[in-house]
């Protein structure tokens, strides 16, 4: 009785802090007297975290939020991938604890979520994405035009050297999992050509909470891909969590797949809570640091690992 009454209080003040969390952080992003004052005192405005806008090869504009790094060319990138009907607002906490520790971070909310949810008919009018008629069509969208544009900002700061485009990791968080694992398949999909290197930049994967479909689209068949089954992944849910099963069906498919190739590089983290998708990484405190020392301990940063190198 006791344990159920302790979770219904987590719960409850998940849902209070999910419900403040939107204007929580764009006060935060958008706090514009303060960073004038911070600027006159000589910050870069470049390391500011801030809100951008990128436009998709399909015409679609999104909203994303960029949380920099003061670190250059030594700044591991990420991509955060929040989950379906979600948006970026309930992930200010991880975010800020990633820019801490020195990351780089990008979270974009993808067509029809968030501040993303218009688009141009072909009458020119503007018009909402209708979540709930969305498909696998649209979700393969968000993989090939969402996330790449997400890159390709990405790319520009790797080349004002604020960060190392060759060292991203990516989170995916719930059905953020699965398409941040179909998205690093393409992403090692281009090869270098000549000196010009299009692709193979995602060096990690954490996937938080992950679900096992998501509109015919799954994780495991990404893992027959041979670069991508062997990156380093980290795996985190509520042991009494929906996802908890999936979680460790995927740990022991990845397990059993590198157990063949003798590799490791593979983390299971069972939190003893309840709590999916983004209550998971705000109420319980040690998720967001155990994401961050994942990502630092697995994606090395040297002139031998993971080398800056202009785009």
């Amino acid at each position: 009785m006791y344990a159920n009454a302790s979770q219904s209080l987590a719960q409850s003040s998940t849902r209070r802090f999910l419900l403040g969390c939107s204007a929580l952080l764009v006060s935060a992003l958008l706090a514009v007297p303060a960073s004038a004052q911070r600027n006159k005192r000589g910050e870069d405005p470049a390391l500011k975290p801030r809100p951008v806008k990128l436009k998709t090869k399909d015409n679609i504009e999104l909203t994303a939020f960029y949380f920099p790094s003061a670190e250059g060319k030594e700044a591991i990138p990420v991509l955060l991938i929040h989950e379906w009907k979600g948006q970026g607002s309930p992930y200010q906490k991880l975010c800020m604890a990633m820019r801490s520790a020195g990351l780089a971070v990008l979270l974009v909310e993808y067509r029809g979520h968030g501040n993303s949810r218009q688009y141009t008919a072909p009458n020119g009018e503007k018009e909402d994405f209708n979540i709930a008629r969305m498909g696998k069509r649209d979700i393969q969208a968000i993989i090939q035009y969402d996330l790449e544009e997400a890159k390709q900002f990405l790319k520009q700061e790797n080349n004002e050297g604020r960060l190392n485009l060759n060292a991203l990791a990516v989170v995916g968080i719930q059905e953020g999992a699965i398409m941040a694992s179909h998205w690093a398949v393409r992403d090692w999909g281009f090869p270098s050509v000549g000196r010009l290197k299009q692709g193979q930049d995602v060096k990690a994967l954490v996937y938080v909470s992950p679900v096992k479909n998501f509109n015919g689209l799954t994780i495991d068949s990404t893992l027959r891909d041979r670069n991508v089954g062997v990156l380093p992944t980290m795996i985190v849910a509520g042991r009494e969590s929906p996802e908890a099963d999936e979680a460790e069906r995927l740990g022991g498919r990845i397990t059993a797949l590198r157990k063949r190739l003798k590799i490791d590089g593979l983390e299971v983290k069972l939190e003893s809570t309840s709590l999916s998708g983004p209550a998971l990484i705000n109420e319980v405190p040690s998720t967001a640091s155990d994401i961050v020392k994942f990502i630092k301990a697995n994606v090395p940063v040297s002139e031998s690992e993971n080398e800056w190198i202009e785009r």
